[in-house]
C-alpha cells in the first residue's frame, strides 16, 4: 500500500482528500495514511470528524514525511508551504504543494529549484485548473484565435484572514495556464470588492474577475465566435488528485515549473497594485493602477 501524508489540519481539503484516497477508494492502492499539523488546534474528536479513518497522527513533521511515501501540503498560509516543501524534497518524497503554492515568487522558484535539484516530481497549486473541461478549452484554443479571455471567480479582498491571494490564486494560475506564463504587464481595477485585472500578453489580454456574487468559474473566449464555459468546481479534487497520482506512477510532473512561479509573481503583482489603490485620492482611486 502506498501511503500519503498530509501536513496541515486547518481547511477542508485535507477532508475532502482523505475521504477520496479512503472512503471512496478512488485509487486502488494509495491510502491518505498519516497527518501532522502545527497550524490548527484539534482535539483528537475533531481530527477523526475532519480526516477519515486515518492510520496515525505523527507528533512531529520529520515522523511523518519517514512514515509517508508521498506528502500532501495542505496549509492555508502560502508563507508555510516552502520550509516543509524543502524538508519533503530533500526527503526525495514526492510532493503535493497546495494552493497557493507560494506568496512570493522568491519561494515559488526555491520550491522549483531545490525539486529540480533533487529530482523531485512536484505537483501543485490550484486544483481548479486541472478540471477536465479546461483541457476542452485548451484544445479549443490551439485550434482557433481569440484576443480576449476572460476568467471569473469568487473572492474576497477584505477578507478579515487576508485569503485573497488564496481565492484569487485559481483564475490566476488558470490565466497562465490557458494564456501562457510570459505576460507582459498587468492594469488593475477596483470597483468596492470586486477586482478587475488586465493581463496583457503578445498575443492576447486576459481579463480576470474576482467578486462575491459568483459561486461558478466561468471562462469566456472572444473572437471570430464567442464561448462561454461555467465549470463544475466539485469535481476538482478528483481531478487533482488523479494528476498527483499520475505524477507519482510515472514520475513526470503535470505542469511546467516555471508556470507555478509565474502564477505566484501575477497574484503577487495584482495584490501589490490592488493594494496601491487604497492610498490613491478618492476621485483617482476609481478606479484604475497601472
Amino acid at each position: 500500500m502506498y501511503k500519503i501524508g498530509c501536513i496541515g489540519h486547518a481547511g477542508r481539503h485535507g477532508e475532502f482528500f482523505s475521504r477520496l484516497f479512503n472512503r471512496e477508494q478512488m485509487f486502488d492502492g494509495y491510502r491518505f495514511s498519516y497527518v501532522f499539523g502545527e497550524d490548527e488546534e484539534l482535539s483528537d474528536e475533531e481530527k477523526n470528524q475532519r480526516f477519515y479513518h486515518v492510520d496515525a497522527y505523527c507528533p512531529t513533521v520529520d515522523e511523518l514525511i519517514e512514515k509517508s511515501d508521498a506528502v500532501m501540503i495542505l496549509t492555508i498560509p502560502g508563507e508555510s508551504h516552502l520550509p516543509y516543501a524543502l524538508k519533503v524534497i530533500k526527503a526525495r518524497k514526492p510532493v503535493f504543494v497546495d494552493k497557493p503554492f507560494a506568496t512570493t515568487y522568491e519561494d515559488a522558484k526555491a520550491i522549483t529549484e531545490a525539486a529540480r535539484a533533487y529530482d523531485v516530481p512536484l505537483f501543485g497549486g490550484s486544483t481548479l485548473r486541472h478540471l477536465k473541461k479546461l483541457d476542452e478549452i485548451r484544445q479549443l484554443m490551439k485550434e482557433e484565435t481569440f484576443p480576449f479571455v476572460s476568467i471569473s471567480y469568487r473572492a474576497d479582498p477584505e477578507s478579515p484572514l487576508g485569503l485573497y491571494h488564496y481565492y484569487a490564486s485559481h483564475i490566476a494560475e488558470i490565466c497562465i495556464s490557458l494564456c501562457g506564463a510570459g505576460y507582459q504587464n498587468i492594469a488593475v481595477s477596483r470597483n468596492g470588492k470586486n477586482i478587475c485585472t488586465v493581463v496583457t500578453y503578445p498575443h492576447c489580454s486576459a481579463v480576470l474577475m474576482t467578486t462575491l456574487d459568483t459561486e461558478l468559474v466561468n471562462i469566456h473566449l472572444t473572437g471570430k465566435k464567442s464561448y462561454s464555459f461555467d465549470l463544475n468546481q466539485d469535481e476538482c479534487y478528483i481531478d487533482g488528485a488523479t494528476k498527483f497520482i499520475q505524477m507519482i506512477q510515472t514520475g513526470r510532473p503535470p505542469v511546467p515549473y516555471e508556470e507555478y512561479c509565474q502564477s505566484v509573481r501575477l497574484i503577487q503583482d495584482i495584490t501589490c497594485k490592488m493594494n496601491a489603490l487604497m492610498y490613491w485620492p478618492p476621485g483617482i482611486r476609481a478606479n484604475y493602477a497601472e
